[in-house]
């Protein structure tokens, strides 16, 4: 069971460099999925749902973040957890970091994910830095 858990969440990390995001929501992600980033940037938050994450992972790549898996390992018989490099820059703005993430899978597909981030300022900057608010009051919603 744990091998075949890891080689889901590789997939996941082929699939998202190469785009594939409707595999992602066909074969990878459960129906109620759940993916938390902690932070104080645009896309900090829980994403419920494939569609919330595809469209999270659609501005990661937005951003021009990169990430590459540098180690993975099974945690027991349900859990993958990985450590991940995420860089990228847009303009001025300019990330490096390894983070870790850690993985619930339930019945074949990813049900629930945490990141943590390694240097949260740094994230926070980021992002604040490559995307720009929308002015109130359409950025607030009723």
């Amino acid at each position: 069971m744990s091998r075949s858990n890891l080689m889901l969440v590789e997939k996941m990390y082929e699939c998202f460099n190469r785009g594939d995001m409707e595999t992602l929501k066909r074969e990878v992600f459960a129906e109620d999925l759940e993916w938390r980033l902690p932070g104080h940037h645009p896309l900090a938050g829980t994403k419920h749902g494939a569609d919330e994450v595809i469209a999270f992972f659609a501005q990661l790549a937005k951003s021009g973040i990169q990430v590459e898996l540098i180690k993975i390992d099974a945690f027991g018989d349900d859990y993958v957890v990985e450590v991940h490099r995420g860089h990228g820059q847009k303009g001025d703005a300019r990330l490096d970091a390894n983070n870790c993430t850690h993985y619930h899978v339930v019945n074949g597909r990813i049900r629930d994910v945490q990141v943590y981030i390694s240097d949260q300022h740094a994230v926070d900057l980021f992002f604040n830095q490559a995307y720009s608010l929308a002015p109130i009051p359409r950025r607030l919603t009723e």
